[in-house]
């Protein structure tokens, strides 16, 4: 089937969502975008896009993804009054991605009301920021079924280049929470390590091709200027600094209770997730600011 004749519902176009749901549109795909925002439906419905605020008017589409920002939220969209699965017409065939970072056990218990409905799920969330989400570069771990995997890849090849079926369902957002304990460490860490650099004079450019050849490598010391382009970006206003900082906590808070479920002793990860909470989103949007 041409893209231009499949349907996508895309549920959530924030700060990640929206540029995943341009690729898509611009390969061809007809979307159905939903969020509560008006402003971005106002964006998507000007690139010929059909926009709602209703979860429930993408049942019709032959795929749906749902990129929302925790757990709340995804059962919200999906279950509530206005929810996705309570209008899917059970005779039709629907693909169900939730891209969102949430908890294995979040996904795994919408699969017994997907499976009446006739609903194919996977777990999908993403790994990437804006920009990445822009140039179609983001890493997608994926659980489900491998059938249903196949059956979503041009979708999620259009969105990200390091896509990988990572097993049953659940395992994607295992995947995601493990690489995020890493991940957000390096991040913020890594502002920390080259605030530091800069005030004692260093070049940073310098610095972090040094770095990156050594054992302090991470995304920043790949490409500086990108790492750096990624700080200033998260710096430009409360508000994104506020996301990046509640997501974060939610991941690392996720990561923890997966953690304790496993019978796995964390205690570098608790003082982690402490450091986060003794700080504010303002706080650290002055130092993403300052490098």
């Amino acid at each position: 089937m041409e893209n231009k004749m499949m349907s996508v519902g895309f549920i959530g176009v924030g700060s990640i969502g929206a540029p995943m749901a341009k690729r898509l549109i611009q390969s061809g795909y007809q979307l159905c975008v939903c969020d509560q925002n008006a402003e971005a439906l106002k964006n998507f419905s000007n690139l010929g896009a059909k926009t709602t605020e209703k979860p429930s008017d993408c049942a019709v589409c032959d795929f749906v993804i749902v990129m929302v920002a925790n757990d709340a939220q995804v059962q919200e969209v999906l279950e509530g009054p206005e929810g996705l699965l309570n209008s899917i017409d059970a005779d039709k065939t629907l693909y169900l991605a939730v891209m969102s970072t949430v908890l294995p056990s979040t996904v795994q218990m919408l699969a017994p009301l997907c499976a009446k409905k006739n609903v194919r799920l996977l777990d999908a969330p993403v790994s990437g920021f804006p920009t990445r989400a822009a140039e179609g570069k983001l890493s997608i771990m994926v659980g489900g079924d491998s059938k249903d995997f196949e059956a979503m890849q041009p979708i999620f090849k259009v969105m990200g280049e390091n896509i990988h079926h990572m097993g049953e369902l659940g395992t994607g957002e295992i995947s995601k929470l493990v690489n995020n304990i890493l991940g957000i460490t390096n991040l913020f860490l890594g502002v920390e390590a080259m605030l530091t650099a800069q005030k004692s004079g260093m070049d940073l450019k310098k610095l972090t091709s040094v770095m990156d050849k050594s054992s302090g490598r991470n995304f920043a010391t790949q490409d500086w200027e990108k790492g750096r382009a990624v700080f200033q970006t998260f710096s430009q206003s409360d508000d994104l600094a506020k996301v990046a900082y509640d997501l974060s906590l939610k991941d690392l808070e996720h990561a923890k209770k997966l953690a304790e479920e496993v019978d796995v002793k964390s205690p570098f990860l608790d003082h982690i997730i402490r450091a986060f909470q003794s700080f504010s989103p303002e706080e650290l949007k002055e130092q993403w600011h300052a490098v």
